[in-house]
């Protein structure tokens, strides 16, 4: 099985303070590339998505920088904000530094406010002609937004970030996440099993969070299923190891197929091969 961490973060330490964001592992922490590579040579992890992190804007320099350098090992998620005027032509910027995603952060108050507004239908038409995978930091309250791009802005990949971070003291078959669950009806859209860490009320292996994960299952199958470990947030909340377990322990009885599809092959799919067929 070759596995692909499709939610890891690294980055160099910012200077001063950053009073906006509370992250586990602070912004004025560095995060090299180096030490991430270490941890998935240290786990067998063959490839992982960096995702832009939060307190760095749109400067996606760094996380662009070492996706190019190594390009089979390592695919970019930009942030570009949305709400700002030319967002579609600095996304072509990004894409052309060879970042393969888009990040779009609803849950941050100052994007949410434009999210699927009408005016940020050019950077989703962007994205469909560059053929970028859009990544989203959302909530389950953004389903019904997340159901109108979908259905406008077909064929483009849409990855939920966390599983949209659920209340595990609510019910996975409540309303709440029964509108997220409904998203399976569009074929692009695709969930990631990761951050258990910041949702759950519980220690590993976070048995609250398990009928969350077998709804997704049940609804979007095997083949629209991401793991991803949030490095290097999950090293302070847990661990990496045991974050690399979870799907065996989530969905047991799953077949080894199904296990590397989740655990990799989806990733591959959509951040490397998808990439090739573009160019």
């Amino acid at each position: 099985m070759t596995v692909v961490d499709s939610h890891l973060h690294v980055w160099r330490a910012a200077g001063g303070e950053t009073p906006d964001v509370q992250t586990l592992v602070p912004p004025q922490t560095d995060v090299p590339i180096e030490l991430a590579r270490a941890t998935l040579a240290e786990r067998g992890v063959a490839q992982a998505v960096l995702v832009q992190p939060v307190f760095r804007g749109e400067d996606n320099a760094y996380v662009a920088n070492c996706a190019a350098a190594e390009p089979q090992s390592f695919a970019a998620v930009c942030v570009v904000d949305p709400g700002t005027p030319g967002a579609e032509t600095r996304l072509r910027y990004w894409t052309s530094r060879g970042c393969r995603g888009l990040r779009l952060r609803p849950r941050i108050a100052s994007e949410a406010v434009h999210f699927a507004d009408a005016s940020t239908y050019p950077l989703w038409e962007a994205a469909r002609e560059l053929a970028t995978v859009v990544n989203l930091f959302s909530s389950l309250e953004h389903a019904p937004a997340i159901d109108a791009l979908a259905g406008r802005f077909a064929p483009v990949p849409i990855v939920i970030d966390h599983l949209g971070l659920p209340d595990p003291a609510l019910s996975a078959i409540g309303a709440a996440f029964r509108s997220l669950l409904e998203l399976a009806r569009h074929p692009q859209v695709f969930l990631k099993l990761s951050g258990f860490h910041h949702f759950s009320r519980e220690q590993f292996p976070f048995a609250d969070c398990w009928p969350f994960v077998r709804a997704a299952y049940e609804h979007f199958g095997p083949e629209r299923l991401l793991w991803g470990s949030d490095f290097p947030h999950v090293v302070a909340a847990d661990s990496y190891a045991h974050a690399l377990s979870l799907p065996e322990q989530m969905l047991r009885g799953c077949s080894p197929a199904e296990l590397a599809s989740i655990k990799g092959g989806n990733a591959r799919r959509l951040y490397w091969d998808a990439t090739v067929q573009a160019e």
